[in-house]
């Protein structure tokens, strides 16, 4: 039997196979040295020939290689498209992803456990996210997948539903809407099963009782070349700052721990049940810095979140699998005399990570690691212009196709419908001042549908950055993704756009709220950690200095439609989403409007801003609505 049926079996029939446990935060355990990041040695491959790899001890023994698969980041990228190309070649969607998985699960057998570094679900395209995450969940489970930690865009949803999502069972307002749902043995069942892969939370307790969303950590068991019997402890986590970047609601009633402590605590109890080699699999991460590479480790990862993470984990947690930023990178980390080996597979199940976990037979330590990225590649063909199409002629999991193509025929009615139409491409790219032309669509389209007075009587609208998807050379595109003709906006396409399904929020503030609101955009600034523009609605301009010496200087003058804002208590009616209207994204200040109504959701606005123009096409922002002081 493969390891992963004895992974199943031992989460489903509690047979001892495979363990999962809860630690709350009373377990202490001792934490590794805090010094800062700066002192620490990154290195990294320099070539895709070049082989990454740590020896942290010399074996007395015989040792045994197991090898941990590991992929984030997926969203609900089920299909191939075009968009989802890397390094010059056509690359994703959940068919190959599968086959890449299975061919090497086979290779390695019953020593490899496959992973997932959070953000399996949510922030999809249409196709997944109509059904609420359950088709990636179900193609997740056909993929044998083991673990998967925690991503934010798991509680989107809230924890409620990401506990269904776990455990099974069907909506109670909708139902089972994407049934019939395919097994990992064969057949299907018309309610929705749950999943088979673990998830882990190391780092996510329950306000209510202290305990773990999910347990901390898994184990696997192995048996060695020799016939000695080892376990891998496998530990997963969120970033701590999840609350502050998922809509409130999604994660009431629970508190997210430091992460580098919660590891500490999970891996001391794994030592004492006698696991001497754990990995972390966490869903923060960090970026390459100048030209990135497949394989490598450009400029470090300094002064990255995970880096900072890193330097106070305990000594025996020497590999991480990493995620969240979308990066794809393998280094070498050396803080306070302790060398890591750290990945990150991208996103969209574009590359696999393949991690080399050398074992000594007897003690089951780690002896020494290494990794190798892949692209997951679904066409022979490489990618030569934005508008080539995939030939999708590599080998794909046929069972996985068919349940990928049993839900792009089921959204097919509604993801083809068109919307709207554009003369030339609205893309998701930010000017120097952080102006982004669909922002600027999508702010419009929040204050249109709440400007009648007995809808909020706006006067303007807000939206938040990281809630505009598809990527930088994504938005509303001139050139066809499917039947539609040029210059054709499809529903689909609009919700790969906007797929949350936030609703809209419009309250009262203040003059003096609204300049409060525009500083705290820059870090260090109403207790902001991290620049984010927001995009305004038409009518709406103000100055801005990014390197003002205080927060008061990165604000100049603030307009609505040409007439200054005064700095006062004169009253204005704002729409933001609810994401934004409960603190999200740092901005507190949207917490302290008044007078608040409810709206529409915000796919719904957007479509109707977009057919609003019909049979014209939407106007092509000129992008001036922030401008530099002078």
């Amino acid at each position: 039997m493969s390891h992963r049926h004895f992974a199943a079996r031992g989460r489903r029939l509690g047979a001892g196979v495979l363990a999962v446990a809860a630690v709350g935060t009373a377990l202490v355990a001792p934490l590794a040295t805090s010094s800062t990041p700066a002192a620490a040695k990154i290195d990294g491959a320099r070539s895709l020939a070049d082989k990454v790899s740590v020896q942290f001890a010399r074996s007395k023994d015989r040792t045994t290689d197991v090898h941990l698969l590991a992929w984030n980041d997926f969203h609900g990228n089920l299909e191939a498209t075009a968009g989802l190309n890397i390094y010059g070649q056509f690359a994703g969607g959940a068919a190959w992803l599968a086959k890449a998985v299975h061919d090497k699960q086979a290779q390695y057998g019953d020593k490899q456990i496959s992973v997932i570094a959070g953000d399996n679900i949510g922030a999809s395209p249409l196709v997944d996210g109509l059904f609420f995450g359950e088709p990636s969940t179900i193609v997740t489970n056909l993929m044998n997948a083991d673990f998967a930690s925690v991503g934010n865009h798991e509680f989107d949803r809230g924890s409620d539903q990401l506990l269904r999502i776990q455990n099974g069972g069907c909506r109670a307002d909708v139902g089972c809407t994407a049934a019939p749902y395919a097994l990992v043995g064969g057949g299907t069942t018309n309610t929705y099963p749950g999943a088979d892969f673990q998830y882990l939370s190391a780092n996510v307790v329950r306000n209510d009782n202290g305990q773990t969303l999910f347990p901390a950590y898994g184990t696997t068991p192995i048996k060695s070349n020799s016939g000695k019997k080892f376990t891998i402890g496998v530990i997963g986590e969120v970033l701590e700052a999840t609350p502050t970047i998922v809509t409130p609601t999604g994660v009431a009633g629970l508190t997210f721990q430091d992460e580098a402590d919660a590891a500490n605590r999970a891996v001391a109890d794994l030592r004492s049940q006698g696991v001497n080699t754990s990995v972390l699999v966490i869903h923060q991460g960090g970026f390459q810095s100048g030209t990135a590479s497949l394989n490598g480790c450009a400029g470090n990862l300094a002064g990255s979140d995970i880096m900072e993470i890193a330097s106070r984990l305990d000594q025996s947690i020497k590999v991480i699998v990493s995620a969240h930023t979308h990066a794809e990178y393998r280094c070498t980390i050396t803080i306070n005399g302790v060398t890591r080996l750290i990945t990150s597979a991208s996103s969209f199940g574009r590359i696999l990570t393949d991690i080399t976990l050398t074992i000594d037979d007897k003690s089951g330590e780690l002896m020494a690691a290494s990794a190798e990225n892949s692209i997951v590649r679904n066409s022979s063909n490489p990618r030569t212009s934005s508008a080539d199409v995939p030939l999708l002629d590599l080998p794909k999991d046929q069972r996985v196709a068919d349940v990928v193509q049993q839900y792009v025929t089921a959204v097919a009615p509604l993801a083809n419908q068109v919307v709207g139409k554009v003369s030339a491409d609205i893309l998701n790219t930010a000017n120097t001042l952080g102006e982004i032309p669909t922002g600027d669509v999508i702010a419009d389209a929040q204050l249109l549908a709440t400007q009648p007075a007995d809808l909020g009587g706006a006067q303007l609208a807000f939206m938040n950055p990281g809630g505009i998807r598809g990527g930088a050379t994504y938005g509303l595109l001139y050139t066809p993704s499917g039947a539609e003709a040029p210059g054709e906006v499809t529903y689909g396409e609009t919700f790969t756009l906007q797929p949350f399904g936030n609703s809209l929020v419009t309250k009262t503030m203040t003059g003096a709220q609204i300049r409060d609101l525009l500083e705290q955009q820059f870090p260090g600034c109403g207790g902001q950690s991290t620049k984010r523009i927001l995009q305004i609605s038409a009518g709406f301009s103000y100055q801005q200095n990014p390197s003002g010496a205080d927060c008061a200087s990165r604000i100049g003058a603030i307009t609505l439609n040409g007439v200054a804002v005064p700095d006062d208590g004169t009253p204005y009616r704002v729409t933001m989403n609810n994401f934004l209207a409960g603190g999200g994204d740092g901005f507190t200040v949207f917490n302290q409007g008044t007078d608040v109504l409810g709206g529409a959701q915000d796919i719904d606005a957007l479509i109707a801003y977009l057919e609003s123009f019909l049979p014209g096409t939407v106007p092509t922002p000129p992008v001036n609505r922030i401008a530099a002081i002078p």
